[in-house]
């Protein structure tokens, strides 16, 4: 394990000074249905752990009541056993726990190291509700005490001790038969830190850091974490977190690498999660922000320099491929309502009814305005608030654009991805100015215009220029109501009359490109499945492929295509379906992190950015099914593989 003192500390107050929305203590709330400042903080320090996350729309749904597998999982890597799952995953200890059970190895090793036990009947019962009484148990036994010391009557001596050492300090729990939710289980986690220990054997393995330090830099991608001037190796690498430039204690395991950080409830540590151009030295703030004056830039998903950065750009930080994320994304709206507080929001309700998470950055320009207000708002990449401003002080104007869909879906263009933001079925298959605004008594309305122009030139795909300009690498190009990827088009140079629109990005490159009328044949995404026959009289071999996909099977189609069974492919049919017209072997992208995920349209890997459509196959190489869509798959955990065709993901592949 390395430690390296470092001999510059990026200053938190050094970034502070630079932003132009200013910041004070700010809460460190990350997900949108999570408004409570401890609560917060307890699932920061929790996910740094890996213990657990949010899901992929956003949320964390702190309420949803756990249960005892979920549970006992938790509680494998609050004491860092991970390592040692494998010598547990092929036993069997409880009969309704075999070893194809997704949990089988947390339960039976939690089971082996003493906390935890089944029923009288001998089973564990793992999808039945955690109640606090057992929560407790299995904490309280990791902590060292034993059911001898405890005396009286189970679980209420559990409960009244744990009561006493701390472990219970502002969980909100009162009753040991209650299920846990998962915000109580993260302060019990949270707690179990600091908690008093029993006289037996703690299992938890950890050390608790004496002094008080400032939490500076995470970096998941080189897997290092940045706390009173020492650099530690994570034990769980995750991407930035909310609790950078937070005060409190680091927690490291037996190896010394840094379990999580603890911050010291009611510092009032700063998030850096983003900030916004101003005037000044925009190299320095950027520089404060990644922590280094070494990273890459992309405004809109498009490389860039500090440069070409203007005032009211937001900027984030993606540790995973030490970029800077800049969007110019900015949308007048009504502000219709917010979450908790208007002096304290944490979500923000606009365009009609739509609820935007707010970063610590935005809550000081936000607290200034209240609902019922036409604001502007600074949007990160993915969506989020990162500043406000009233619409009416003349300093900076909306400048959203969405592109309506053939199913009349709104689709904004955020930085270099897109966020649906309603339907306009009367613009199907438009580029249009977006803003929301309300009169009167009456109902808030979107407001849709109609964009035209731009086009300019013919477009030559292979030489992926637009009337000689060049098209970025991730451009947006839509056909005949929806998105598609460049190499799609069945035609090396589409004609200037069926380009309707064209956009220009501030680098001079074209970034959009919507096509009048589909010039696209039908393109399959999907895994191959290969047959060989082998004639016994001539000994010749014929391959057959079938392509299967979510919604079908095509096939089997005699073919010479040299293609493995399982490999993802991108295939157009001829007519009737029985041969190719195209074949291709899709791109993997492989181990990609929940770190590179920008919001759920886009994903930035190896410095590229690439568009993740609604409609892109899910599939589960653990059961050999179908998922049913993208949240599922990201909310399935362990390895994600994407496949790419033409700079579009077209296929996501999870495996545990």
């Amino acid at each position: 394990m390395k430690k390296r003192i470092l001999t510059c500390l990026m200053a938190v107050s050094l970034l502070v000074s630079l932003l132009a929305v200013p910041v004070g203590a700010a809460s460190v709330t990350k997900f949108s249905d999570v408004s409570d400042s401890y609560t917060a903080t307890a699932i920061e320090t929790l996910r740094l752990m890996g213990v657990l996350d949010g899901y992929g729309d956003g949320t964390f749904r702190p309420d949803t009541v756990l249960n005892r597998a979920q549970f006992c999982k938790m509680a494998v890597y609050a004491m860092d056993g991970s390592g040692e799952l494998g010598r547990y995953s092929t036993v069997t200890i409880f009969p309704d726990v075999k070893p194809s059970h997704w949990a089988s190895a947390y339960i039976n090793m939690a089971s082996r190291k003493g906390i935890i036990s089944g029923f009288a009947d001998g089973k564990f019962k793992p999808g039945q509700t955690v109640t606090a009484g057992q929560a407790v148990t299995i904490l309280m036994r990791g902590l060292g005490y034993k059911d001898e010391d405890m005396g009286g009557v189970w679980p209420q001596s559990y409960m009244a001790e744990a009561q006493t050492n701390g472990l219970l300090k502002s969980t909100g729990i009162t009753s040991a038969y209650a299920g846990v939710t998962r915000a109580q289980a993260a302060k019990l986690f949270m707690n179990l830190f600091e908690a008093k220990h029993g006289k037996g054997d703690v299992l938890f393995s950890y050390s608790v850091g004496k002094d008080e330090v400032y939490l500076t830099a995470v970096d998941g991608g080189k897997g290092t974490m940045t706390a009173g001037g020492t650099e530690y190796d994570m034990a769980h690498p995750v991407t930035s977190t909310s609790l950078i430039g937070s005060k409190g204690k680091v927690v490291t395991n037996s190896e010394g690498e840094i379990l999580t950080f603890l911050p010291v409830t009611g510092s009032g540590g700063v998030s850096n999660a983003a900030v916004i151009i101003g005037n000044g030295n925009a190299g320095s703030t950027l520089g404060a922000l990644a922590g280094s004056s070494s990273y890459n830039v992309y405004k809109n998903g498009t490389p860039a320099s500090v440069g070409d950065l203007k005032r009211y750009d937001v900027a984030t930080y993606s540790a995973a491929t030490n970029s800077i994320i800049v969007s110019d994304t900015r949308v007048s709206v009504y502000y219709e309502d917010c979450s908790p507080s208007p002096s304290n929001p944490s979500t923000i309700t606009v365009l009609n009814g739509m609820k935007l998470n707010v970063l610590p950055t935005a809550v000081d320009s936000l607290s200034k305005l209240k609902p019922g207000k036409q604001i502007v708002l600074l949007l990160t990449a993915d969506g989020q608030v990162a500043g406000a401003e009233d619409a009416n002080s003349g300093n900076v104007q909306g400048n959203a654009m969405a592109y309506v869909d053939g199913s009349g879906s709104v689709q904004m263009i955020c930085g270099g991805s897109l966020l649906t933001v309603g339907t306009a079925s009367d613009y199907a298959g438009q580029v249009v100015s977006l803003s929301s605004s309300k009169s009167g008594s009456q109902n808030v309305k979107l407001n849709l215009g109609k964009i035209s122009g731009g086009a300019g030139g013919e477009l030559n795909v292979p030489e992926r220029t637009l009337g000689g300009r060049k098209l970025t690498d991730n451009a947006f190009i839509f056909d005949g109501g929806k998105q598609i990827g460049l190499g799609e088009l069945g035609q090396s140079v589409i004609n200037e009359s069926r380009v309707t629109y064209a956009r220009t990005n501030w680098a001079g490159q074209v970034d959009l490109v919507v096509l009048n009328g589909s010039v696209t044949g039908d393109t399959v995404y999907g895994r191959a499945k290969v047959v060989t026959d082998r004639d016994d009289t001539t000994g010749k071999e014929t391959q057959s492929i079938s392509i299967e996909t979510k919604q079908k099977t095509y096939g089997p189609i005699k073919s010479g295509n040299n293609v493995s069974s399982g490999a993802w492919v991108a295939v157009r049919f001829n007519k009737g379906e029985t041969g190719f017209t195209s074949f291709a072997t899709m791109t993997r992208l492989g181990n990609v992190p929940a770190s590179a995920w920008v919001g759920k349209t886009a994903v930035t890997y190896g410095s590229r950015t690439y568009e993740v459509p609604s409609n892109v196959q899910c599939y589960n190489a653990d059961t050999d099914t179908w998922m049913t869509d993208l949240d599922a798959a990201r909310d399935y955990g362990g390895t994600m593989n994407l496949y790419v065709y033409d700079g579009i993901v077209r296929a996501v592949e999870v495996k545990g």
